[in-house]
C-alpha cells in the first residue's frame, strides 16, 4: 500500500480546547512514535507511562504493562510499537484516546481529520505540526488544575506556576499563551528522538 499522510487534531482533554495541535504524520508511523511526538509537542518531561485506546484495544509500550490485566471478551491488549497508523483501519472522524501518566490521567483526544497521498519525495518532511494553541501541559498536574491556571493567566496575566520540561535551574513561569508552531517544528525531531531513546532503551 502506498504511504499516506494522516492529519490529526490532538486536544488535551478537559481544558476548554485551549491546548491543541494539528499534526501530519506518515502512515508508516507507529502508535508508539505518535505518542512520542505528542509528548514532545506538548512539552512534557516524558517520564511517565502512556497508553492508547482505539475501539476495544488498549495499546501499551511493553507486554509487561498488560500481562497481569484481566481479559474480557470485548477487550484486547497489544503493543504500541507493533502497529503502524496505516494498519488500524482508521476513518476520518475516528478518535484514539491517549492517556499519559496513568496516576494523574492526562488525556489526549487524537481525532483523524484527513487522509491524503504522500507527496513524492516528501517522506522526510513528516511529522509536522501544522497549527496549534497552548504552550503545552504541566507534568503531574491534572487537567482541572491546569484549566484553573489557564483561567488565572487569562484574568491576571500570570499563572504562578513555574515549570520547564528541560530541567533548567532557572525555571520560567508557565504561560500557556507562549506557543509558536515554527519553534515547535524546529525542535520536534530532536526531542522525539530523545523521548524515544528514553522509553525504548532505558532498561538496557
Amino acid at each position: 500500500m502506498a504511504v499516506q499522510v494522516y492529519t490529526f487534531k490532538i486536544t488535551y482533554a478537559d481544558c476548554d480546547n485551549k491546548i491543541w495541535r494539528i499534526a501530519a504524520v506518515s502512515s508508516n508511523y507507529t502508535l508508539a512514535k505518535l505518542g512520542y511526538m505528542i509528548l514532545a509537542s506538548f512539552d512534557t518531561m516524558a517520564y511517565h507511562l502512556f497508553e492508547m485506546k482505539f475501539k476495544e484495544t488498549t495499546y501499551f509500550l511493553t507486554e509487561e504493562d498488560f500481562e497481569d490485566l484481566p481479559n474480557y471478551d470485548n477487550e484486547r491488549y497489544d503493543l504500541l510499537g507493533a502497529y503502524k497508523i496505516g494498519m488500524l483501519g482508521l476513518n476520518v472522524g475516528d478518535t484514539i484516546e491517549m492517556t499519559y501518566d496513568l496516576g494523574c490521567c492526562q488525556v489526549f483526544d487524537i481525532e483523524l481529520l484527513e487522509i491524503g497521498d504522500m507527496p513524492r519525495g516528501h517522506g522526510t518532511a513528516y511529522p509536522k505540526i501544522l497549527d496549534g494553541a497552548g504552550r503545552g501541559i504541566v507534568d503531574d498536574m491534572s487537567a482541572s488544575e491546569l484549566l484553573e491556571a489557564i483561567r488565572k493567566t487569562d484574568k491576571d496575566g500570570h499563572s504562578e506556576i513555574y515549570y520547564s520540561s528541560d530541567g533548567f535551574s532557572d525555571v520560567p513561569e508557565w504561560d500557556y499563551r507562549n506557543y509558536r508552531v515554527d519553534w515547535d517544528n524546529a525542535l520536534l525531531r530532536g526531542i522525539i528522538q530523545r523521548i524515544s531513546d528514553g522509553y525504548e532503551y532505558y532498561d538496557e
